[in-house]
């Protein structure tokens, strides 16, 4: 969903489309369970995370995720989640 709200607003249809076909392809989706909603409020009780970044890394965490990819330096706090940071890697 994030990823798509900059090509929208600039009503770039093909970046949507690549981004779609991209993320179609790619990504796994995984419903909201209770138990990802109960472990997204520990995240928040325990880290600064919002709302939204602590069910992300719930659910990666409720699928033992290898690699959470994200340009968000606040899941850096998150040791028991291997966080890789886009702008970091590209900076190397």
């Amino acid at each position: 969903m994030e990823v798509l709200v900059v090509p929208l607003r600039n009503g770039n249809n093909s970046l949507v489309a690549d981004y779609e076909e991209l993320l179609l392809s790619q990504v796994q989706l995984i419903p909201i369970s209770q138990s990802i909603l109960r472990q997204s409020a520990n995240l928040r009780a325990t880290s600064n995370l919002k709302t939204p970044d602590a069910i992300h890394a719930a659910t990666a965490l409720s699928v033992n995720s290898n690699q959470f990819i994200t340009n968000d330096k606040g899941f850096h706090n998150l040791s028991s989640l291997p966080v890789v940071i886009l702008s970091e890697v590209l900076a190397s």
